[in-house]
């Protein structure tokens, strides 16, 4: 009977353990399971995280370097395509330059004639290898032409890059100005901000004692809030701006530019006779005029003869070809060469009438080329002497308005004699004087801009005279 109890006792034992055991094991299992999957669940939200956090890096976080104007149109032009695209045409009309003068040097060559001939009542196949050679002794200048119209289309594609360089600086400058220009909006938002948030505060204590209403703490929040979201349609402006700034310079990477402009820029628009001589549109222009003179000797040589001395060996490779025992197989042969178009359909007058005309019109462009760059410089001159002169203006309204702001904030805080809309407007309108003078500001900027484009000085004012850009180097 004891034994009985003991084996009892012992197979109760047993059972229990394995009972806590398994349960153990399964608690153990889904402690397991959870950490897995708060492991899991960590690590995505890391790679959330992370990818947010590169995400506010390149969109949200203000750019960590700042270049200046110049670096920015250096960068711009070192890469832009419509640069390149003029630079190869160039490389093509010296080429072309080449090719024209190759008909100074004599010409060599060889042949392989295969024909039947007859001589004296007899034919035969005949298989003759030939070499001959011409030079050109006088043409009354139609290989001079010849190099005279490639060497001023060549000059024509020299003033088309000089062009595309000052173009694409052009359009640089200007963004860079329109970034200048939202960045200083941006930073007088933040100082609205921070004014009437100083305003605001001042509002709650006097609420908070009894002395202000709960209608003046709505309304400098209102104010405040108001200001906040110009301040988002600035920054939107901005990034705007940025990304056509950064599209000219080639980069992905956000562009901070410092506040300064170069010294040439700020002085452009104060000559009173600039030299045009250099500005691309004109030397365009000058070199199509170039191109039409050359076309005009070009046709009239061609109504005339050319010399030439020419000379050739012909080696025979049929042994019985036609009267095998009176000739040689190896002929040569020198002689004069003188050749004279006489009747083409008219060819030679219409090509020397067209030429007349497209040189009148050369003339006449050159003319329109120098009326439109002296008629822009003077525009762009008047209206930014205008601006100077509404620059004072502004900034003594500005200090006028300031001086009242500062007296309502008094009245209003301490004798009680103003209200609180008297000073937020006074604030408001602080604002806009100083936005007004900022936007005058970088209005000149682009007035300055467009008269070194207008003048040709562009290149000067930016640094790029004598630098390598896009492997050619830019001469003054």
């Amino acid at each position: 009977m004891d034994l009985i109890k003991r084996l009892w006792k012992v197979a109760l034992s047993t059972l229990l353990f394995l009972c806590v055991s398994q349960s153990i094991a399964e608690d153990s299992a889904e402690t397991a399971a959870i950490s897995e999957r708060e492991l899991e669940a960590s690590l995505r939200s890391e790679v959330v995280e992370s990818r947010a956090r590169n995400y506010s890096a390149s969109r949200g976080q203000p750019p960590t370097t700042e270049i200046g104007l110049v670096e920015a149109v250096r960068q711009a032009v070192g890469w832009h395509p419509s640069i390149s695209e003029t630079i190869g045409a160039l490389n093509e009309r010296q080429e072309n330059v080449r090719a024209a003068r190759a008909g100074y040097f004599p010409e060599l060559g060889v042949n392989l004639i295969a024909g039947k001939d007859t001589e004296s009542s007899r034919d035969g196949n005949g298989h003759a290898i030939q070499l001959y050679a011409s030079q050109l002794i006088y043409d009354f200048g139609k290989v001079s032409s010849d190099v005279d119209l490639a060497t001023a289309r060549a000059r024509r594609s020299q003033a088309a890059v000089l062009k595309s360089i000052d173009t694409v600086a052009r359009d640089t400058a200007r963004a860079g100005i329109e970034v200048q220009r939202y960045q200083a909006r941006l930073k007088t938002s933040e100082e609205q901000i921070k004014a009437l948030s100083g305003i605001a505060s001042l509002v709650q204590m006097r609420s908070d004692k009894g002395a202000s209403s709960r209608s003046d703490v709505l309304q400098a929040q209102t104010r405040i809030e108001a200001a906040r979201a110009t301040k988002q349609r600035v920054l939107g402006q901005l990034n705007r701006q940025r990304s056509i700034l950064q599209n000219l310079m080639g980069t992905h990477s956000r562009v901070a530019l410092a506040m300064n402009v170069p010294g040439p820029v700020t002085t452009a628009c104060r000559e009173d006779s600039p030299d045009f001589s250099s500005v691309p549109e004109l030397l365009v222009a000058q070199s199509s005029y170039a191109e039409a003179l050359a076309q005009v000797k070009n046709a009239k040589a061609k109504s005339w003869p050319t010399l030439s001395l020419d000379a050739s060996v012909n080696n025979y490779l049929d042994p019985n070809y036609v009267d095998a025992n009176s000739l040689n197989d190896h002929e040569s042969s020198v002689f004069l060469n003188l050749s004279m178009p006489i009747y083409q359909g008219g060819r030679l007058s219409a090509n020397r009438q067209s030429s007349a005309y497209a040189l009148n019109s050369a003339e006449a462009a050159v003319d329109a080329a120098r009326l439109s760059v002296v008629r822009d410089f003077r525009a762009s001159q008047e209206e930014a002497d205008g601006l100077i002169r509404s620059l004072s203006i502004l900034e003594a309204r500005k200090r006028t308005i300031s001086e009242a702001r500062d007296l309502y904030s008094k009245q209003y805080f301490s004798l009680g004699t103003r209200t609180l809309l008297d000073l937020l407007n006074a604030e408001q309108e602080l604002y806009q004087a100083r936005v007004e003078i900022e936007d005058t500001l970088h209005d000149l900027h682009r007035l300055q801009i467009d008269c070194l484009y207008s003048a040709g000085e562009m290149r000067a004012a930016f640094q790029l005279e004598g630098q390598q850009i896009q492997g050619l180097e830019v001469m003054p």
